[in-house]
Formats: structure tokens, sequence, C-alpha cells
């Protein structure tokens, strides 16, 4: 969800004692529809007055859809007051952030490889196991950014272990905070270590669910995460080469955020 402010909305200057609006576009420029969404709006109350009920709220929008391929947008609109100077301040540039919080999924499909001749003595095999990056994303803040099929072996002779290493990046321009917390996030609590950064991890191999380590995955704030998913029990080194459809699902909680100043500048008199 991406937030920006329609123009002169608020005013870059205003005078004490008089009001003004701040409209916020809320677009969701991802695949996944946001339901359960919520904001809350920080400002300095000694200089800016704000109702009560519209310091926090919740808000909905749809994701890109065939019916809808630029996805939904929200406005939510604030209505400020200015409070007087003191009586030595001419001007006063006060700050005004809008924080939106919200649930948030990335879905990574893929045609893989599942090769169990692992010691390559068939010969005109239908694939070859081979790295796939997604350098576009997924719709998503957070992407799986690369994926590398590998085939090991299995402490049975006649199976095979099909693992994946996925590569997480954080893309977007808020933080990640674990599914479940996103609310007291928005809210300005302290989540702890345990509360920011983490990532529910779910992957399927055709109809078969994979076991993924670390799961939930602590995403790191710049850089790379490497997540391993496999299949413990490993499949039948008979079933020989073939394509199956990979699905990696992450699960997270989003926060973004813009700020904006506001030039309070005192009333002639």
């Amino acid at each position: 969800v991406e937030l920006s402010l329609a123009p002169n909305n608020p005013p870059r200057e205003t005078f004490e004692n008089s009001a003004f609006t701040m409209l916020v576009t809320l677009s969701n420029l991802g695949t996944t529809d946001v339901e359960e969404g919520v904001y809350t709006v920080s400002h300095e109350p000694q200089y800016v007055y704000l109702a009560q009920q519209q310091q926090q709220g919740r808000f909905i929008v749809r994701g890109k859809s065939t019916f809808n391929p630029q996805g939904e947008e929200r406005q939510a609109s604030l209505t400020f007051t200015t409070k007087p100077l003191g009586p030595q301040v001419q001007t006063y540039p006060a700050t005004i952030a809008f924080n939106a919080c919200y649930p948030y999924k990335t879905i990574a499909p893929l045609i893989t490889c599942v090769d169990s001749d692992i010691l390559n003595k068939r010969k005109d095999k239908a694939c070859t196991p081979q790295p796939a990056a997604f350098p576009q994303g997924h719709g998503a803040p957070v992407v799986v950014a690369s994926i590398e099929p590998r085939m090991l072996p299995h402490e049975d002779p006649m199976r095979i272990r099909p693992e994946f290493i996925l590569t997480l990046q954080n893309r977007g321009s808020g933080e990640v905070t674990a599914v479940e917390h996103y609310r007291e996030a928005c809210a300005g609590r302290a989540l702890g270590d345990q509360g920011w950064n983490i990532i529910q991890i779910s992957a399927t191999l055709s109809d078969t669910y994979l076991t993924c380590t670390p799961s939930p995955a602590k995403l790191k704030q710049a850089g790379e995460t490497k997540v391993a998913c496999t299949i413990p029990e490993g499949i039948d080194a008979r079933l020989g080469t073939y394509a199956a459809p990979l699905t990696v699902e992450l699960e997270y909680g989003y926060l973004t955020s813009i700020t904006t100043q506001v030039n309070i500048i005192k009333a002639l008199t």
C-alpha cells in the first residue's frame, strides 16, 4: 500500500487559530486485498489539534485483479486546527505523520524441475533444475528474489530429497512486522526483537507441503535472507525427471508512513 498526499492538502503554510485538511490516498499496488488495515496519525498537540476519533482508524483497499488491474485507492480525510503561537514565536513548522499498517501476503509461483537422477545416469531428460530470479517481484513489498533447486541424496537409496533455497528481500519502503503484531506497531508500542522483521513461510511442491527452515524467518533489514525448504521424507527416485509447480507463500505485517510539515504563521494583529 503506497501513501500519497493530495496537492495543497495539507497546505505548506497556514495561520494560527485556523483549520486545514490533510487528504491521504492509500493505493494498493500489490495483488493482496487489505481488509483489516489500520492507520494512526502523529502530530504535535501543543501546536495542532486533531479530534481523537480521527487519530486512528481502519481501512479496506483491494489489490490488483483481472477486473481492476490498477488496484484500489481510498482516501483518509483529516481536519486539523492550529493553536495560538507563543508571544515570541512568529512561525513554527509542525510535523504530521500518517502511519498505515496491514497484514500482507507474497505469493510466488514457479514451474520447477524435479530430477530424481542425481547421478546423471539417464540421458534426454525432460528438464534440468535451474535457479530462477524474480527481478520484478510478485506484487508485494517482500519478495522471493530467487529460488535455487537442489536435488540431494536421501538416507534411503531409493529416494532423493528435493531442496529449494529461497532468497527473501524487503524491496518496499516500509518496515516488516510479525503478522500478529502489525496493529501494535501502528500504535507505537514496543514489539521487541521478535516483533519486527518476522516472516511466516509456507511452500508446496505439487500437492506436497515442504518444511522450511527457519520458519518463521528473521528478515534482514538490509541485504538478503536465505531459507531452505525441503521434503524431509524425500520422493521416490523412480519418478524420473519432470516439471512440477512450486508455490511459496510469505505472510507478514507491514508498516508504511508519510510525513509532512505545515508552517504555522502568527496571525497579523
